[in-house]
């Protein structure tokens, strides 16, 4: 064979060489892209290995240049998932320091990127510090102009990493930017509520109520979750609340519980109106708790604490003189638990004449049409500012809504968020006209057809209609609606009570008010507790006693004492939390000394 020959017998062999593995490295990089997208991670994670082998172990980034970094990258995606964290830290540094873009060659368009998710897995591996700085050098590095990354989800990141390194305002500056700009980002509600998660816990290891206080104040509406997802965080919210209120912080853990409305069920409203009634009792309102336990009773259900609630109805029923009462739930309590370990200490209210059972009790199920609110980008803003307490403004875009979608869902439900807002700042005579003008078609659900209704209670009131409105009131005893709505019925009833000269059975009524709408909103519990501060200085025997020097402290078992006591606690508990800010009016400041003392 000739040397011309040979050579070129050679080259040949060498071109057809370097295409097997061109080759070989495209297909088993389709293959790898595949998996992925099947979401097969171990057989993703063994495809890229293969070729890392094959092709990465003499200078790869000679051979094929800046691109090889892609396979470091998705080899990083894949062990993320399998939640090998210090593999993906590793994968991701690689792709980021060995295979830059340099150049005219650009091919590794993951190279910045991956110092994000190389701050992810630093997460996942709980190196908050590590974490930090590589989303730090991220934003310092990024190709601004076509890159594209999740921004919502990285400011939360950023803001856990803050909170975890126990910097509470750092963490909040950076949720406060995901949240702003949820829409815009977007920002997911799981993401939100994660980074939430992390602040409640820096918060109560540092015992740094007012940190939290003032977070939820700032960002009521972006954090509440009543636009669709709400029922899937309840829980959590629960939970926090819960530690938050293990930990002794009171008003920050009712300002927890009002971040969710409590449509789904009877779970979550059982497990705040007994956290509420442990708190009222805590600091003295005897009655505050015998509310909540009343309308846990009221609500029914086959709850598996139910027996203790009934217990606690018979005592703190007989502490408020509520003999009646008393005694018509020790009946009850006797009929459903008759091997019940009470039996014996309420024995004394098992007897006393015929009593009807005339206390309804009302099962709080789904409502039969769920709500299904728009996710829009203008309607969850207005919803935003409607949670967040900014009636005016969420009226003015609601209005807007309205009529730029007459005749969808998403105008129905504005109209009806319109009427809301006109209801929230007791605008009576536009309430009229909007529901007078309003509509109500098949796609509105049942919680707002509802309030509908209760809102022509609301214009009865205005105009004094007491007797028409206690008639209507009674009819809503045995009807399932939810807390928020139970609220208003009860502070219409206390309304229509005290105007019709009976303030014991408003008094009731406020704190069922009082109670209900603890975890909903704020403003009914603090016109409910207004009025009921109002109800006990008007008795001349309890105002002559708050104004007395000094305090009670010898008479502790006189009716007196314990109605002053009561309003003290209301004082105190609209101090903490329903005021939200609001100073206790200057007639009631004088209800705090008579606060019960911090047991030592």
């Amino acid at each position: 064979m000739s040397r011309f020959l040979r050579t070129t017998v050679i080259l040949c062999l060498w071109i057809r060489s370097e295409l097997l593995v061109a080759e070989g490295l495209e297909v088993l990089a389709e293959k790898s892209q595949l998996a992925m997208n099947q979401e097969k991670w171990e057989q993703a994670l063994g495809d890229h290995e293969e070729a890392l082998s094959r092709f990465g172990r003499n200078e790869p980034y000679e051979s094929y240049g800046a691109q090889f970094g892609s396979i470091y990258y998705r080899k990083g995606i894949c062990e993320m998932k399998l939640k090998r964290w210090s593999a993906a830290m590793n994968s991701f540094e690689i792709c980021y320091r060995d295979f830059p873009n340099r150049g005219a060659d650009r091919g590794n368009r993951f190279h910045k990127l991956a110092l994000l998710k190389w701050g992810e897995a630093a997460m996942g591996a709980e190196q908050w510090e590590l974490a930090k700085s590589r989303f730090r050098k991220f934003v310092e590095e990024r190709e601004k102009t076509n890159d594209d990354f999740p921004k919502g989800a990285f400011y939360v990141n950023l803001a856990i990493c803050e909170y975890q390194l126990g910097n509470i305002a750092e963490g909040n500056e950076n949720l406060e930017i995901a949240i702003h700009n949820k829409v815009n980002f977007p920002t997911p509600d799981a993401g939100i509520v994660a980074a939430f998660q992390a602040l409640v816990r820096r918060v109560v290891e540092k015992k740094n109520e007012q940190a939290l206080v003032d977070f939820i104040g700032k960002n009521r509406g972006e954090l509440t979750m009543d636009h669709g997802g709400g029922a899937a965080y309840a829980a959590v919210y629960l939970k926090l609340a819960g530690d938050v209120l293990a930990s002794g912080m009171e008003g920050a853990a009712l300002l927890v519980y009002q971040l969710v409305s409590f449509t789904e069920g009877e779970a979550g409203s059982a497990i705040r109106l007994t956290a509420l009634a442990l708190i009222h009792e805590r600091n003295g309102n005897v009655r505050g708790a015998f509310a909540a336990y009343r309308l846990l009773e009221g609500y029914g259900g086959n709850d598996a604490q139910r027996e203790d609630h009934l217990y606690h109805l018979v005592r703190t029923a007989a502490l408020l003189g509520e003999i009646v009462e008393a005694r018509i739930y020790a009946r009850r309590l006797f009929k459903d638990f008759p091997k019940s370990r009470y039996l014996g200490e309420l024995e004394d209210f098992q007897n006393g004449g015929d009593l009807a059972d005339e206390l309804p009790r009302v099962k709080l199920s789904e409502q039969s049409i769920p709500s299904v609110l728009p996710k829009t980008r203008e309607f969850v803003s207005a919803l935003d500012l409607y949670q967040g307490r900014k009636y005016r403004e969420a009226q003015a875009v609601f209005a807007k809504i309205k009529v730029a979608r007459a005749g969808q869902l998403d105008g129905d439900y504005a109209g009806f968020y319109e009427i809301e807002c006109l209801r929230r700042v007791g605008d009576w005579g536009g309430l009229a006209r909007s529901l007078e003008a309003f509509v109500a078609r098949d796609g509105l659900g049942s919680k707002e057809r509802n309030q509908l209704e209760i809102d022509r209670l609301w214009l009865l009131a205005h105009a004094k209609a007491w007797g028409s409105l206690e008639g209507l009131i009674a009819t809503y005893r045995s009807r399932p609606v939810v807390d928020q709505q139970r609220a208003q019925i009860a502070y219409l009833e206390g309304m229509t009570l005290r105007n019709l000269g009976r303030p014991s059975e408003a008094l009731n009524a406020y704190h069922a008010a009082m109670i209900a709408d603890a975890g909903a909103s704020e403003e009914l519990a603090r016109q409910a507790a207004l009025q009921v501060m109002e109800l006990h200085l008007a008795s001349p025997e309890v105002q002559q006693a708050a104004d007395q020097e000094g305090d009670l402290a010898q008479n502790r078992t006189s009716v007196t004492y314990s109605r002053l006591r009561e309003a003290a606690a209301v004082a105190e508990w609209f101090r903490k939390s329903p005021g939200a800010g609001t100073p206790l009016p200057d007639p009631f400041q004088k209800l705090l000394k008579y606060q019960e003392p911090e047991p030592k």
